[in-house]
């Protein structure tokens, strides 16, 4: 009984040490319409999908933040997280304060308001969350939605708390190569991964990584996609090896749908990453290694 007790107690200091969480959920990060539809002005609604279809219709209250806004480019890599300075400037510019309860949403397969959350949640503002179903599921509930523009009272003097360790760079990933306690998470489509499709200088992707499209995540529930329950999830990870005791780093093209990847790692309690870098910078830093499905085939 004791080395029992021992080692549930050692499995205890483990699953802290790698970051893990036993008491995360996905509700830590993702929030229902019902629950939003309670809220009343008491949290700030953010729409970052395109300017046309926010004024084609929106959450009724929504404000509209649009990508560029939340999108920063540094040394020709584009799409990474702002600055800690940009960050404040933005969030003064919008009315958000560090207590503000911020919920975004987009439409129900764009990641955009993952990507908006995840920047949120690395300059420490915990309260951030993503509509589960987008504007789609909002809609199609018949909850309250509005055609004009939503007036925002710019604050000034937003200071950001202690972030959280949710970034990576190409440089942590390159020194890790081959460590097993590390897995690289390819979140895009089967053919970008194979370097069929090539969406930058290179194509395929980074040596060792385990491919998984982010789309799996979700689920066609009555014409709109939703978010898959939190055991569903789990299998899919497990079936390719992506499990609690590793280190997980996702990426994408651009950081985007890797952060609606690594919000559902942190909402199942993984020590997860998002390499917002992702492949546009990757592929286009030649000293970095590459992996090709396509080549490898063909060398047999």
């Amino acid at each position: 009984m004791k080395s029992l007790v021992q080692g549930i107690i050692g499995f205890s200091f483990l699953w802290l040490a790698v970051g893990g969480s036993a008491n995360a959920s996905l509700s830590d990060y993702f929030v229902e319409t019902a629950w939003l539809a309670e809220q009343g002005n008491r949290v700030r609604v953010v729409d970052v999908r395109v300017a046309p279809l926010y004024f084609l219709g929106h959450i009724d209250g929504a404000i509209h933040i649009d990508k560029k806004e939340f999108l920063a480019t540094r040394d020709s890599v584009k799409s990474l997280v702002p600055t800690t300075d940009e960050f404040e400037a933005l969030m003064d510019r919008y009315g958000i304060t560090p207590e503000t309860v911020v919920v975004a949403y987009a439409e129900d397969k764009n990641p955009y308001a993952a990507r908006f959350v995840w920047m949120l949640q690395f300059h420490g503002h915990r309260q951030a969350y993503v509509l589960n179903g987008g504007f789609e599921k909002w809609a199609g509930e018949d909850r309250p939605t509005a055609i004009l523009g939503t007036q925002v009272q710019p604050t000034q003097g937003y200071r950001c708390r202690k972030g959280s360790d949710v970034r990576a760079e190409a440089d942590f990933i390159l020194t890790r190569l081959g460590n097993p306690s590390l897995i690289v998470w390819d979140t895009r489509s089967p053919a970008e991964y194979e370097g069929i499709d090539v969406r930058a200088k290179r194509g395929g992707h980074i040596p060792g990584a385990v491919h998984l499209n982010w789309m799996n995540m979700l689920k066609d529930e009555n014409g709109v996609y939703v978010l898959r329950s939190e055991k569903e999830i789990t299998q899919l990870l497990l079936d390719k090896g992506i499990s609690p005791e590793h280190e997980i780093v996702a990426h994408c093209q651009t950081g985007i749908r890797s952060s609606y990847a690594t919000l559902v790692l942190l909402g199942l309690g993984y020590n997860a990453r998002n390499y917002d870098g992702s492949w546009i910078e990757w592929a286009n830093r030649p000293s970095l290694p590459v992996e090709s499905t396509t080549k490898m085939a063909a060398n047999r």
